[in-house]
């Protein structure tokens, strides 16, 4: 228990010690470095010489107080003693503020560790007893005054250097004013005086810029000695808590405390290793602003270069414009004498030269821009791209970091909850047993108490008959005592039996949970693929549905066609069926009118000439001999029909019915032509009329039957043409149909397959929620066995306490009956 709070108290003085001796570094000279080993006294003092009082605790933060304010101002001494950097060198206030800011970080993580590593020595005290007394008070004031003047040193480092970056960049714009004018001509005597100066100061800050880099390493040393002694602290404070938990009793509150005082050693040993990796991070930071820092400066360069070269385009632009004046002069000189024309050409060599070298300059200037900013634009982008990716993997690594350690301060919150309730059910049962024991000892001592009063009886009477008595009763209680002993062998032994088949069922049901999980994983991966091929099997069928919806509607569209085609061909046979018929009734009149007008007319008086009566009447010879043949105009109206029906569309059936109407001719009149609204040729529509007067004057009456018999055979064709295509369209639809069935067959076959394999797949689904349920009962009874595993070895616990309590009160009895017996004696 008292062990705890001094290994706290350890971390905590190691902290502290580490901190000031890093303050005696950076207080000591640069050659005058003091060493690790020449650490004070107090580093080195064992754990048990580690309890300070709140009067040391006072006087060391006097002492770092003092410390402190004497390296500030040594500081400031030096800060105000440096002389103001040159121009040229523009960068290195940047560059010292860089590495001011870098020293103020580390100064802020070894303030930060020594904070950590005082926080968990706090915490791990507190865990461990709760009887400390609050001296870590002082310590974290001790820590938060580091921080805050750590942090105080680099803002006014920072402000200084500001002052003289402010003044350098005075002294350069003054500069820059004073050599941009052309008209003022600075001595060469102060330009090398100004240069031995400016290099004397560039020196100077280097030196300086030397001084602190020399300090920043210093620093960073120490930091990582720092860490490595409170990590090897961590570890040795860790391995003596496991040995103090090894050497303690099994299952007592010693070795709890001793396992959690190691599991807080590992907590700060990892928290050590991540101040580790924070470090390196900020570190490689560095490095990237150092980078920038020297980009920068490049960048600067190369601006200043190219205002110098720019400057001196001015200078000889300037020297061109009076080489340019002088030239005129010369020539209007030369206009007045002749003698200056050697002069003249000289000049004119002169300016040739000068233009010249001018193109040359110009080219020049304009290649140096153009590589200038290629390089500028070449290396920022390449910084940029680096610097992304630097920051991209930093922080990534960050996060991971940060999650890794979230889930471990999880686990070790969660396991100090567990430890911290264990100790709370240790604690109840202690209290009860104490309370037992009580009880007991209350009971014991009454029963003390009547033997004392039997023991004072039996010496008040007969000491023979009381011993024989106290005899007879020894040895009733040592036959109970052997008899109660072979009762607890035997329990013992079935007890031990059943542990031992307790410890075999477990073993079993362990293996078994190992080949549960095991199948069980082999389920789940199986059920995976089953489910992504159920979803690629509910895909297809998707698919497959969406098919055979289609082919349904388009087999639904062929059968209302066919349908369609059916009733449109059955109206054409009814409509044929009753143009035939009405054909007749027509023809039958038609006849008996020609009949009676044929025999009008052979009563026709015979002056006239045969030729006009001829001509009067060939229109009605024709007209008879066409209406004497019905075969003729039979095969003339069902070609009409045939023609009507062929122009029919699948789709549309329009439907035109075609009329012919005869009129009868009275005195030789032309028959009227029949009207047929069809989409027929000029021949074929004019091939069923009867000719009229006009036509067939001049032709013969066997010409005009010859003509009729060859267009009425002729008219036979296009009705098997007909037929034909409507066979074909009856068999091509037939085939399609087929075809369809035989699809929607395929597809069914397929949708039952699909249906089965989505049975199957929910079988084996229904099969693994069994298993899983199956899972779930077996883990529920292995908890319920481990259960009574634990609560039989906890009355296995109590028996074997109460045995012993019994064999101690038996063994006081004894030692009271012996008693007895000496004092009757």
């Amino acid at each position: 228990m008292a062990a705890k709070p001094r290994s706290g108290w350890n971390f905590l003085q190691q902290a502290v010690a580490s901190v000031e001796s890093r303050l005696d570094d950076i207080l000591a000279e640069d050659g005058e470095r003091p060493k690790r080993t020449n650490t004070p006294p107090h580093t080195k003092k064992p754990s048990s010489d580690l309890s300070r009082s709140n009067s040391n605790a006072s006087a060391s933060n006097d002492r770092l107080q003092e410390r402190l304010a004497r390296a500030m101002a040594k500081k400031n001494a030096s800060r105000t003693e440096s002389p103001v950097p040159p121009q040229d060198e523009s960068s290195s206030p940047i560059s010292r503020a860089a590495d001011l800011s870098t020293a103020a970080d580390d100064a802020e993580a070894v303030t930060n560790t020594s904070h950590l590593t005082g926080q968990d020595a706090k915490d791990k005290v507190d865990d461990g007893s709760q009887v400390i007394p609050d001296e870590e008070a002082p310590q974290e004031e001790e820590t938060t005054v580091l921080l805050e003047k750590a942090r105080a040193v680099p803002v006014s480092a920072l402000q200084s250097d500001g002052d003289t970056s402010r003044a350098s960049t005075d002294v350069l714009r003054d500069s820059r004013t004073t050599s941009n004018r052309p008209s003022q001509d600075i001595p060469r005597p102060s330009v090398d005086s100004q240069t031995r100066q400016s290099a004397a100061e560039i020196l100077e800050a280097q030196a300086e810029m030397n001084v602190y880099l020399e300090r920043i390493d210093a620093l960073r040393r120490d930091l990582q000695t720092l860490v490595d002694s409170v990590s090897e602290s961590a570890r040795k404070n860790a391995d003596t808590a496991k040995q103090a938990a090894y050497s303690a009793e099994p299952g007592s509150l010693e070795q709890k405390i001793s396992q959690k005082d190691e599991k807080i050693a590992l907590l700060i040993e990892e928290g050590t290793r991540w101040s580790k990796t924070e470090m390196e991070l900020r570190s490689t930071i560095k490095k990237i602003r150092a980078q920038a820092t020297a980009s920068a400066k490049e960048q600067e360069t190369s601006k200043i270069r190219a205002e110098k070269a720019e400057q001196a385009f001015r200078a000889m632009e300037d020297r061109a414009k009076r080489a340019e004046a002088a030239n005129k002069r010369v020539e209007q000189n030369l206009a007045l004498s002749s003698a200056t024309t050697k002069d003249l050409e000289a000049v004119r060599k002169e300016r040739d030269a000068l233009n010249a070298t001018l193109t040359d300059m110009k080219t020049q200037l304009s290649k140096a821009n153009a590589r200038a900013e290629a390089a500028e634009n070449k290396a920022q982008s390449d910084q940029l791209d680096k610097e992304r990716k630097r920051v991209a993997d930093l922080q990534d690594d960050l996060t991971s970091a940060k999650v890794e350690r979230q889930i471990s301060e999880e686990k070790l919150r969660q396991e100090i909850r567990e430890l911290q309730a264990a100790l709370e059910r240790e604690k109840g049962q202690a209290r009860a047993m104490e309370s037992e024991m009580l009880s007991e000892q209350a009971a014991l001592e009454s029963k003390l108490e009547s033997f004392r009063i039997r023991a004072e009886e039996a010496s008040s009477a007969d000491t023979g008959h009381t011993q024989a008595k106290l005899l007879r009763q020894i040895e009733t209680l040592q036959n109970q005592y052997a008899a109660a002993s072979q009762n607890w062998q035997g329990i013992e032994t079935s007890l031990l039996g059943r542990i031992t088949n307790l410890e075999k069922e477990r073993d079993e049901v362990v293996s078994r949970d190992a080949e549960l999980r095991k199948k069980s994983r082999d389920t789940t991966l199986k059920l995976k693929n089953a489910e992504r091929e159920l979803d690629s099997l509910r895909n297809k069928y998707a698919d497959m549905d969406k098919s055979l919806a289609d082919a349904n509607e388009e087999v639904q569209r062929l059968q209302k066609k066919t349908t369609q085609l059916e009733k449109d061909l059955a109206e054409a046979l009814k409509d044929l069926e009753t143009q035939k018929q009405a054909a007749e009734r027509e023809l039958l009149r038609r006849i008996d009118e020609e009949k009676s007008k044929w025999t009008a007319n052979l009563h026709i008086p015979r002056t006239e000439s045969p030729a006009a009566s001829w001509r009067k009447n060939s229109g009605l010879g024709f007209d008879m001999g066409h209406l004497m043949s019905p075969v003729q105009f039979e095969r003339a109206t069902s070609r009409r029909s045939s023609i009507m029906h062929n122009t029919f569309d699948s789709n549309t059936p329009p439907r035109q019915q075609s009329t012919t109407s005869f009129r009868g001719l009275a005195n030789g009149s032309t028959v009227e032509t029949p009207s047929v609204v069809t989409s027929m040729d000029h021949d074929e529509y004019f091939a069923n009329v009867p000719p009229t007067p006009l036509t067939t004057s001049h032709h013969s009456q066997r010409g005009v039957v010859n003509d009729l018999i060859s267009t009425s055979t002729v008219g036979a064709g296009p009705s098997v043409q007909l037929v034909e295509r409507m066979s074909a369209n009856v068999r091509r639809l037939e085939s399609e149909k087929a075809a369809s069935k035989d699809e929607l067959a395929r597809l069914t076959t397929q949708r039952d397959e699909a249906r089965q394999e989505v049975v199957s797949l929910m079988r084996e689904a229904e099969e693994k929620r069994r298993i899983e349920e199956r899972l779930r009962a077996l883990e529920k009874e292995h908890a319920s066995l481990s259960q009574r595993h634990q609560t039989t070895l906890e009355l296995l616990g109590e028996k074997s306490e109460q045995v012993e309590e019994l064999k101690a009160d038996i063994l006081d009895v004894k030692q009271m009956y012996r008693q007895l017996a000496d004092t009757m004696k």
